[in-house]
């Protein structure tokens, strides 16, 4: 298939913005001190994965997630915590939920001014930022929520953690550019993978997994989930309902939970399987007597998990389940963004070969107005 055409698809979409990546001016923030994150889906899954796979300790300690509605009776506000509220639309019902509950909460008059990652137009989080003094992170009109992660969504907690926010983008800047000019590296991958895709769909393979054998890229399987899920579950323009189903997994723990189930299932399912090289090879394993195991004294843990990872991807092959390797050079704030605009890029290349329109989500609006009419509040 020819990835031109799609690719421009993208470009005249008024919501194909994520392609411009820019270098936003960024507060200052302090990272020994408690950073709460309100916000969901689109607006907490990027920022979570960049989380797990760049933050120590400390940032891990420090980051709070305020996203569900239900009650938080533990939760206490702390002197110096800073807040932060993500929502495109600056309507998202959980996020007002928690400004609500925070509001009522001692020390909330005593927080900073909360920085608002939104719109910066008339929408109602927006409004109340402004009126309050709060410093707005714009997120463009023309980038969906579930494609921004290279808006401050990604580089606000880069940049708390004190990583390369500026390396992330120039990894997302760089498969933008080979698709703009249709050839290099990242281009033949993207084009490859919506054409080992496009041709597994017409096979009847629906169901892909992402499974990452890094337990710092767990919550990047969250994160493609969701890009998957709304952005190619639809009712294509001829009535035909098309998609595919996203299945998140980590090795190794779903080599031991869900393997079984792939293999020896319905073959209605792929796995991509992703690795990462140049791993610590430096570590020493000393096992006790009587460890069932004593050659371990020989191996280190990255050698073993790459063991693992090639055991399962043998095993699969074997079983005639279809497999896309995917292997990151290293596991560092450039090939984590090359790796998340790549997929953006795939995602909407192959809504527009199935027919579908990879950035809207109808169905997920739809329940919202049901929700919102149960509580009386539309």
């Amino acid at each position: 298939m020819d990835t031109r055409v799609h690719w421009q698809a993208i470009v005249n979409h008024p919501m194909g913005g994520w392609r411009h990546v820019a270098e936003p001016t960024l507060p200052k923030l302090d990272p020994t001190k408690r950073l709460l994150w309100c916000g969901i889906g689109g607006s907490l899954l990027p920022s979570e994965t960049l989380l797990r796979a760049f933050g120590n300790e400390q940032a891990h300690r420090n980051w709070v997630t305020l996203a569900s509605p239900e009650p938080a009776p533990d939760f206490r506000i702390q002197p110096g915590d800073q807040l932060v509220c993500a929502s495109k639309s600056g309507k998202t019902l959980e996020l007002w939920t928690w400004i609500a509950r925070l509001r009522a909460l001692p020390g909330f008059k005593d927080l900073a001014a909360p920085i608002l990652i939104t719109q910066d137009d008339a929408n109602p989080l927006a409004t109340w930022g402004r009126a309050n003094g709060c410093q707005i992170l714009p997120i463009p009109v023309e980038v969906g929520g579930r494609f921004s992660a290279f808006t401050p969504i990604g580089t606000l907690p880069l940049s708390w953690m004190g990583k390369d926010a500026s390396a992330f983008l120039a990894g997302g800047r760089e498969v933008v550019a080979q698709m703009e000019a249709g050839q290099g590296p990242w281009h033949d991958r993207v084009a490859a993978t919506v054409d080992l895709l496009l041709d597994a769909h017409a096979k009847g393979i629906t169901e892909w997994v992402l499974m990452p054998y890094a337990m710092r890229l767990d919550n990047l399987s969250a994160w493609w989930v969701q890009l998957v899920a709304e952005s190619l579950g639809k009712v294509a323009q001829d009535g035909s309902r098309k998609g595919y189903t996203p299945i998140r997994a980590v090795g190794p723990v779903d080599q031991h939970s869900q393997l079984q189930r792939w293999m020896a299932g319905p073959r209605n399912l792929g796995v991509i399987l992703m690795t990462v090289e140049g791993a610590d090879t430096s570590e020493k394993l000393d096992p006790p007597a009587g460890s069932p195991y004593p050659g371990l004294a020989q191996l280190t843990g990255s050698e073993i998990l790459r063991a693992q990872a090639e055991g399962t991807a043998g095993a699969l092959e074997a079983a005639g389940v279809p497999l896309l390797r995917w292997s990151l050079p290293a596991l560092n704030e450039h090939e984590v963004g090359a790796f998340m605009m790549a997929w953006q890029a795939i995602i909407g290349i192959l809504g527009f070969a199935l027919d579908l329109d990879p950035f809207d989500q109808p169905e997920v609006e739809d329940g919202k107005k049901r929700t919102f009419k149960r509580l009386g509040l539309s």
